[in-house]
């Protein structure tokens, strides 16, 4: 079981520098994955370009190139279908992974077998990484995550490590333009599965404006709607799980994005 498949996606607005600090966390872990399934979403920069061909001579990089961007739920479908391995460790192109991730998350793994996906908590920082700003926790118990995930996403997306079969039993990631994850996760839970999170921090997420401002306005609106929907069609949310959705998380979506920010780091830590 320590073979397993890290799966990461990257397109033009992605920061050079953010992507080599990634990669490079990669590069530290304890325990390294047998393959790096890249997806270069669409046309990039040359800066971006240099970055992945350095690292492609130190990592078992495995790039998969998309001729026009398809958005990140396209993306992560069709990379996790080229995973070769049955455990898949999500990264995002402008995080850092803690030095031991990938070998706690594995541990947990094989010694929870009952267990389809682990996450971990979110230390978010600005500018440089000793600028702590906040910590996104959540609840580690797979019952106290059925519940929350029916108000709130349970798992912090770049931090999870999951069994690729049942992933794919429910469906792989869906084509949604935002929050693919939170409706995956509740896929899940419906079909019966359990997640977990690791009660400490494996990852540094950089939290500038340009976080919270993809967080709102009225496509992610319309979008958090879209996901609210089908858990109410699938029978994952009640009729009145979804109105106390639709009008609290909703109106998250049209704060101003100073308000928006506030709201994410106070409220909901």
């Amino acid at each position: 079981m320590d073979k397993f498949s890290c799966l990461m996606s990257f397109y033009s607005k992605d920061d050079p520098k953010y992507l080599d600090d990634a990669l490079e966390s990669l590069k530290n872990q304890t325990v390294q994955a047998s393959e790096i399934v890249l997806i270069q979403d669409g046309e990039v920069t040359s800066e971006l370009e240099e970055v992945v061909s350095l690292w492609e001579d130190k990592l078992p990089i495995k790039r998969i190139i998309n001729k026009k961007n398809l958005g990140l739920g396209y993306s992560l479908k069709l990379g996790l279908e080229a995973c070769s391995e049955k455990i898949v460790a999500r990264m995002d192109a402008d995080d850092i992974s803690h030095p031991k991730r990938f070998e706690m998350q594995l541990n947990y793994l094989k010694n929870n077998p009952q267990i389809s996906v682990v996450g971990s908590w979110i230390a978010e920082f600005s500018a440089e990484l000793d600028n702590i700003n906040t910590y996104r926790t959540l609840p580690s118990e797979p019952d106290l995550l059925f519940k929350f995930a029916k108000k709130r996403c349970p798992l912090n997306h770049p931090t999870v490590m999951y069994r690729k079969e049942d992933v794919l039993f429910v469906g792989s990631y869906d084509n949604f333009r935002f929050q693919q994850d939170y409706h995956l996760w509740g896929r899940l839970l419906n079909s019966g599965f359990k997640i977990a999170n690791i009660p400490t921090v494996l990852l540094f997420m950089r939290a500038d404006n340009e976080l919270f401002g993809r967080r709102g306005g009225i496509e992610y609106f319309k979008n958090e709607v879209a996901v609210q929907k089908d858990f109410l069609r699938i029978g994952f949310i009640s009729e009145l799980e979804f109105m106390r959705n639709y009008f609290i998380r909703g109106s998250v979506r049209i704060l101003p994005n100073f308000l928006r920010r506030y709201f994410y780091q106070h409220v909901l830590r």
